[in-house]
């Protein structure tokens, strides 16, 4: 029985087995880079994603799946606590004969147990994190095999990764290889970067632990960015048995950050006899990281982190990723002109954070430890483990495995050792052991205030959704203007995009264009804030999975992934909501462009120009908000009448202010001078439309000649003028098909609109809508309607009410084909005003939309969602299924499958994205029927009123005039105007 007890710990804990060579199998817990060349191989390393075999039901048949991918998006709902079965057979080269074989998951979820050729080999709890065995005494070279991993999504999972996703997200997530190693080898390999001083010079530590007979020796080689050899006064160590530490000093090194990433490689060579047995190389980034009182210094310079937190997400395959995915996150980031992501709620795939050294990234790497004694839905278990012995194992090894696959990044700047959770036990472990192993970094822990008064387990107060003003108070801790306690403050959640106000982005998207002011006002204010380090924007992606009807199981996953989405609304499309500032698709949405202003290293401070003199030179202040640029380093251009031209910028040091010199142009009074910048490599940074002197807006105007008439009988009043009538119903008081040269341009109208926020101001929209006070159509009643001549116009004056509330509606009609209307209301509530003003129906005639507003930015793209000026179509045609790839822009969208779930719309012909998103501060707001005499034009020639269209669900199409509006219920610390509703009036001008 002894003898057979015996081989059963072997065969599941290979790190206390011996191999047949005699030399002890490796460590469990050991970390690899898998070699390029080993000798007397071909390839070293085989890759076994692709299709796999898979059992639902233990004595079920055996289908076919995707790996790495979730198994609920490919139509198999497995359920939590429930064991399922993949395999996979493949044939493993003969001349992996003789060598260590290593078989590596990068990620599964979240209790997986390996077996070989029918032995289990071991066990490993976590989704994220990169795990590898050493399988060398179980595998036959030459001939066929099978793996086999029996995984169980545990409700108990640390990293809270299934609730967070709001359905089990088990399986096979990321890369499985498998890779030889020669018998003589190392692992655990990481390469530190210390500078001197002065950060000049520096020495490069690379550190291993070895397995040896005592013959072998370690060659290193370093070449430059550019290729150069790079000379080492000792390339050649003795590899010995266990630990290893070798120096290499290096004379004034091209240094690395995010600006500049300059990566070194470093090529590791494994000698035996003089002979090369194995081949690696590494990426090195010489960067050093320090916290000196409140500021983070990169390289001796403080930076700041302007970012956002990122998920894993494939559109079809859910919580994975891919090598063009991973690459296109990377150079999304840097697009949006970030420099810094968190890798939430745990750590990302390695090949992640290779685009992240090459293209500039700074990292907050986090472990998969998430909403510890916190948020956790009822349906999961409480997940109060911080004190857990039974956990603590979960803990430390996701941390170690995290650690030491990670070590050796640039892009790396400091751990995570949690995320929103109650401090314990098993968060002290995890900092001891990372503050032991690597010296180099810092290391930050959410929630930094549950520690109380014990010793802090962080270098970094992490701190999430202050105000605009930088101000929060959160478990005890507390910033002011984005600093406090005298360490670097960073806002690793901040500025949350509205994704849970749904009644709000089924109507008027355009809360998100108006989420713009919030991490502009964000980022400037910390940007000025000593001790403010940075934020990280909740979240970059979308948080939605477009999941299929199950082909095996029950989505019962449905009772609980709500996110208090309503009733009407729960759908196949779950998650916690659409808080990116790209879609799963990494299509940009309004946000991206937001982003992309209020991140940008180089910011004009002015925009308009009032004091120029023509055929002289401008000067303009400009603010240099890089943190390792100068910007005499960077490109500027800029457009005058049509003509492209390239200025030289002055010399001006990172976080400094300076002037940026426009050469003489005959510059002409309301004219606009476009200013760009772009990086080196031709990038574009940012622009700016620069106006001069006052600008020149040209309005729509009416062409129409002729005297007013009045006709009037049992039903309606109706005024008359040039190609126009406009009845009045006696009975409702309300305009009742208006037309113009013969085609209708309203339906029915004015109606008021009242949209007030009754009950709160910046609560979050999660569990449920705020009160409201809402004006409803059906409620009007006419109290009387009267007319007259005013010279050539006529007055139209209407009373009513809507319930409680008076109202008076006074319509002044010009023969010129123009409609100002005045309202005055009474009795409503007060309350934080979500919009005031007018609505009107409209025909169904009505397709093109065009306009011209005063945004937030000076200059946006040319089709942006909520430009300057655009024209569009209300609709299109192309509808994207569910779950397919669209082919068009995130503003062409009509149907939406998380917020108007299985249906994707309200009706059956809904607008566009960009059509019912509001236009705010506009100059006029055109609809027409595809032809500018068959519609009507809002106009405001101060900029003071915003026009949004809308479909009801009978079809009928709504034009809302607004007076004033904002967004109350946009939370999360957001701006918002926080305008009360009363008193209540306005003015409008309709012109047909």
């Amino acid at each position: 029985m002894k003898k057979i007890l015996l081989l059963m710990a072997s065969c599941c804990f290979i790190g206390h087995g011996s191999m047949a060579a005699g030399l002890q199998a490796l460590p469990i817990e050991a970390s690899y880079i898998i070699p390029a060349e080993v000798e007397g191989m071909s390839s070293s390393s085989l890759l076994l994603n692709g299709d796999w075999q898979f059992r639902f039901a233990p004595q079920g048949k055996w289908n076919t799946v995707q790996v790495p991918g979730e198994l609920a998006m490919q139509g198999y709902a497995i359920e939590h606590d429930t064991p399922y079965l993949y395999r996979k057979s493949f044939t493993l080269p003969a001349d992996y004969k003789g060598k260590r074989v290593i078989l590596r998951f990068d990620g599964v979820y979240s209790h997986a147990v390996l077996s070989v050729n029918g032995k289990q080999v071991r066990e490993h709890h976590g989704g994220f994190t990169r795990w590898e065995t050493d399988v060398t005494e179980f595998v036959r070279p030459g001939k066929k095999n099978e793996i086999q991993l029996e995984i169980t999504d545990r409700i108990d999972d640390i990293s809270y990764a299934s609730g967070y996703a709001h359905h089990p997200i088990g399986g096979i997530l990321r890369d499985v290889t498998v890779f030889a190693l020669p018998e003589t080898c190392f692992y655990d390999f990481a390469a530190e970067t210390h500078l001197d001083s002065l950060y000049r010079d520096a020495v490069l530590k690379v550190s291993y632990t070895g397995r040896t007979a005592g013959n072998a020796e370690v060659v290193y080689s370093l070449t430059d960015p550019a290729g150069r050899q790079v000379p080492l006064s000792q390339s050649i160590f003795v590899l010995k048995e266990d630990g290893n530490s070798n120096e290499l000093p290096v004379r004034n090194p091209l240094k690395w950050d995010a600006e500049h990433p300059n990566l070194y490689t470093l090529t590791v060579a494994l000698r035996e006899e003089g002979e090369e047995i194995s081949r690696f190389s590494q990426q090195i980034g010489f960067r050093d990281v320090k916290i000196v009182k409140d500021r983070m210094l990169v390289n001796g310079l403080p930076v700041k982190l302007r970012g956002a937190c990122r998920h894993d997400i494939h559109p079809t395959l859910g919580r994975t990723t891919t090598a063009e995915l991973d690459s296109l996150d990377a150079l999304r980031f840097k697009q949006s002109n970030m420099n810094f992501v968190r890798t939430s709620h745990y750590p990302p795939s390695e090949r992640f954070l290779h685009f992240c050294d090459r293209f500039g990234i700074y990292v907050e790497s986090e472990t998969a430890v998430c909403f510890v004694d916190t948020y956790r839905q009822k349906n999961y278990a409480p997940g109060r483990t911080q004190d857990s012995a039974e956990f603590a194992p979960r803990y430390l090894s996701q941390c170690r495995e995290m650690v030491k696959a990670f070590r050796s990044h640039p892009s790396v700047l400091f751990w995570s050792i949690g995320n929103e959770s109650v401090y314990g036990k098993n968060f002290q472990d995890c900092w001891d052991w990372v503050k032991a192993t690597d010296t180099t970094r810092p290391v930050i822990f959410s929630y930094p205030g549950s520690v109380g008064e014990k010793k802090p387990i962080y270098d970094i107060l992490s701190m999430h959704y202050q105000d605009v003003d930088g101000n929060l108070n959160q478990w005890g801790r507390a910033t002011r203007n984005y600093q406090g306690h005298g360490i670097p403050a960073l806002f690793d959640e901040w500025a949350h995009p509205a994704c849970y106000t749904y009644k709000t982005l089924q109507d008027d998207p355009n809360i998100r264009e108006f989420w713009g002011i919030s991490i502009d006002k964000m980022w400037s204010g910390l940007f000025d804030a000593p001790g403010g380090l940075g934020g990280a924007i909740w979240g970059y992606i979308d948080e939605t999975f477009m999941l299929p009807e199950p082909k095996m199981g029950t989505s019962f996953w449905k009772e609980f992934a709500r996110t208090a989405k309503p009733e009407d609304f729960q759908g196949n499309c779950v998650g916690y909501g659409e808080w990116g500032i790209v879609d799963v698709w990494r299509r940009e949405k309004p946000e991206f462009w937001a982003t992309k202003k209020a991140y940008s290293p180089v910011r004009l401070l002015t925009e308009q120009v009032g004091d120029y003199t023509t055929g002289e030179r401008l000067l303009l202040p400009v603010y240099n908000r890089f943190d390792h640029t100068d910007l005499n380093e960077i490109k500027v251009r800029y457009i005058y009448k049509g003509i492209e031209k390239e200025t030289q910028t002055a010399s001006i040091a990172p976080h400094q202010k300076g002037v940026l010199i426009i050469p003489a142009e005959n510059w002409e009074e309301g004219s606009e001078l476009l200013i760009r910048f772009f990086t080196a490599g031709g990038d574009l940074i940012d622009a700016s439309l620069v106006t001069l002197g006052q600008p020149a807006i040209t309005l729509p105007q009416s062409h129409r000649n002729g005297p007013l008439l009045v006709e009037e009988n049992t039903d309606r009043i109706v005024v008359k003028g040039d190609g126009f009538e406009i009845p009045f119903c006696k009975e409702t008081g309300l305009i009742c098909n208006a037309t113009v040269d013969g085609r209708v341009f309203i339906e029915k109208g004015p109606f008021l609109n009242l949209d007030i926020n009754l009950n709160h101001l910046t609560g979050a929209e999660v569990r449920k809508s705020a009160t409201k006070f809402l004006t409803a159509d059906a409620d009007w009643r006419k109290q009387s309607i009267t007319y007259m001549k005013q010279g050539k116009n006529v007055q139209v004056i209407l009373k009513g009410r809507y319930n409680d509330v008076d109202t008076d509606i006074r319509l002044l009609i010009s023969p010129e084909g123009r409609m100002e209307i005045n309202y005055l209301t009474n009795g409503q509530p007060n309350g934080f005003l979500r919009e005031t003003g007018l609505s009107f129906y409209l025909p169904e005639t009505m397709e093109q939309l065009k306009w011209k507003r005063r945004g937030h930015w000076s200059y946006y793209p040319a089709g942006e969602f909520a430009g300057n000026e655009g024209e569009t179509s209300l609709y299109n045609p192309n509808q994207v299924a569910y779950g397919e790839r669209p082919q068009q822009p995130w503003q062409m969208d009509t149907h939406n499958y998380y917020y108007w779930a299985d249906a994707g719309a309200n009706c059956d012909r809904p607008l566009t994205q960009m059509a019912k998103g509001m236009k705010e501060n506009i100059y006029y707001y055109t609809l027409n029927a595809g032809n500018p005499s068959t519609g009507l034009s809002v106009i405001s020639p101060d900029a003071s009123v915003a026009c949004r269209s809308n479909k009801r669900a009978d079809g009928q199409l709504i034009l809302y005039v607004n007076n004033r509006w904002d967004y109350p219920e946009i939370a999360w610390g957001n701006y918002c105007k926080t305008l009360e509703a009363n008193p209540c009036f306005g003015k409008i001008e309709i012109i047909f």
